[in-house]
């Protein structure tokens, strides 16, 4: 099993391809995105391009801090307060709320994030969210160096 060490794998340039899905299962929007890390032992930053179906461009900049040997904070503009990671093995468990335009409107959503790294290298990140404990959709997308 390999462990997953956010610093490693996303120091540098990364590139994902994913989708949104409903509760029912339905794809909703694709997306591709780029990442580009800065770090250093117990910090750094995490640059978001996203490229979505639609022509729509999303950009998000986390700042990331290590609390101990396996949990992490995450900062961004558009995160309610502050995001919180832990390691476990090859998962790294993140969970915050995140401020989305929703036709015209802004609305808070939680999201519950499980990235888990492959021993190939290749890293998954299913994402539930859900408004007032109802479970809404998931974000699936693959990353890879």
């Amino acid at each position: 099993m390999a462990t997953f060490d956010l610093i490693t794998f996303f120091s540098g340039q990364t590139q994902g391809s994913g989708f949104v899905q409903d509760r029912s299962g339905k794809i909703i929007r694709t997306f591709e995105v780029l990442t580009v890390g800065t770090f250093d032992d117990e910090s750094g930053t995490l640059k978001e391009t996203f490229t979505w179906n639609d022509g729509e461009i999303e950009n998000r900049t986390w700042t990331l801090n290590r609390t101990s040997e396996t949990e992490w904070s995450g900062r961004a503009p558009d995160v309610v307060g502050v995001a919180s990671g832990v390691v476990i093995g090859d998962v790294l468990r993140w969970s915050y709320t995140l401020t989305i335009k929703v036709e015209g409107k802004k609305m808070n959503f939680k999201f519950d994030d499980q990235m888990w790294i492959s021993k190939t290298g290749t890293m998954v990140n299913h994402a539930k969210f859900s408004k007032f404990g109802v479970h809404l959709g998931d974000v699936v997308v693959s990353f890879s160096k």
